[in-house]
C-alpha cells in the first residue's frame, strides 16, 4: 500500500502537468474545438518572446548602422567645406600679396632719380619680374573664374543638401544637391569656367551635364529637357549650357544642381554662392 500511494501521486502530477486548455471557435452554426497543452502553450510563449528579442536587436543594429553612415557623410562634407574655405582664403591672400608687390614696385620707381628711371625700366630683371607678375595675375584670374560662384538660374530652392524624406519611398535619404523648380525650357547657365566632362542621359537624373572646373571641383545639372553643349567643350561662367526639363526620375519640372569637391557633395549656398537667387 505504501508503494501504491507515491505511484498514484506521480500519476496525478503527470496529469496536472499535461492538462490541456480548450479553445472554442464559433463560425456561423459551426463550432470547432482545439486543445492546447500547458507545455505546448509555454513553448509558444517562449518562441514569441525570442522572436521579439531578436527583432528588437536587429532593429537596434540597423538604426546604429544608418546613424554611422550619416555621421560619416556629414564628417566628410565638413572636411571638404574646410578645405574649400582654406582655398578661398589663400586666393584672397595671393591677391593681396600681388597688390602689395605692385605698390612696392611703384614706390621704388618713384623714389629713383629721373635719370635712372628709364634705365631701370629697361633692365632684364624688371622685364622678368613683370612677366612673372603677369603670369600670376592670369592664373589667379583663371582660378577665380573657374570657381562655381554663380547660380545656374534664378528660383526658389525647395530642397537642399542633406537628409530628407524620399518622395518615392517615404524613407530618409541623403539629397546631394539643390532642387530649383522652373518651367520647362528655362535657360540653365554654367556657374564657372569649366570643361564639359559629360553631356547626356544619366540613370535616375535624365539628361545631365557635368562640368569639370579643375581643383577636383565639379558641378552637375540634371533633369534637363535639352543639352546645348558637347563633351570636351570649354564653357565660360554665365554661358547657357542647357534648358530646364522633367527628364529622369522627377516629381516635376526643375533643375537638380550639385557641387562636388573631391567627389563629396557640398552645399553651394554655404561655400560659393553669397545671394539666394529667389524671384
Amino acid at each position: 500500500m505504501a508503494n501504491a500511494r507515491p505511484a498514484g501521486r506521480r500519476l496525478r502530477n503527470h496529469i496536472n502537468m499535461n492538462k490541456a486548455y480548450s479553445v472554442i471557435v464559433l463560425r456561423d452554426t459551426q463550432m470547432r474545438r482545439f486543445a492546447v497543452s500547458r507545455s505546448g502553450l509555454r513553448c509558444l510563449l517562449w518562441t514569441v518572446l525570442l522572436l521579439v528579442v531578436w527583432g528588437a536587436s536587429s532593429l537596434s543594429e540597423y538604426v546604429a548602422l544608418q546613424e554611422k553612415k550619416v555621421h560619416e557623410v556629414v564628417t566628410r562634407a565638413q572636411a571638404q567645406r574646410a578645405s574649400v574655405s582654406g582655398l578661398r582664403e589663400r586666393t584672397v591672400e595671393v591677391r593681396e600679396l600681388l597688390s602689395r608687390w605692385k605698390g612696392f614696385r611703384e614706390r621704388i620707381q618713384a623714389s629713383l632719380p629721373s635719370r635712372f628711371r628709364a634705365a631701370s625700366a629697361d633692365r632684364s630683371e624688371d622685364e622678368e619680374l613683370q612677366q612673372i607678375l603677369g603670369a600670376l595675375q592670369r592664373e589667379l584670374k583663371r582660378m577665380i573664374s573657374s570657381f562655381p560662384s554663380e547660380w545656374p538660374l534664378r528660383g526658389r530652392v525647395v530642397s537642399g543638401v542633406g537628409m530628407r524624406t524620399s518622395p518615392w519611398t517615404g524613407k530618409a535619404e541623403f539629397h546631394s544637391g539643390l532642387d530649383i523648380p522652373n518651367p520647362v525650357g528655362t535657360p540653365v547657365y554654367a556657374t564657372g569656367d569649366a570643361i564639359v566632362e559629360s553631356a547626356g542621359p544619366r540613370d535616375g537624373k535624365g539628361k545631365t551635364v557635368i562640368l569639370d572646373h579643375g581643383q577636383e571641383i565639379r558641378t552637375l545639372y540634371a533633369h534637363l529637357s535639352e543639352i546645348l553643349v558637347n563633351q570636351g567643350e570649354r564653357v565660360q561662367k554665365g554661358q547657357r549650357i542647357a534648358l530646364v526639363g522633367n527628364s529622369g526620375k522627377s516629381t516635376g519640372p526643375h533643375l537638380h544642381y550639385e557641387v562636388r569637391v573631391n567627389g563629396i557633395a557640398i552645399d553651394p549656398r554655404k561655400n560659393f554662392i553669397g545671394v539666394t537667387p529667389e524671384n
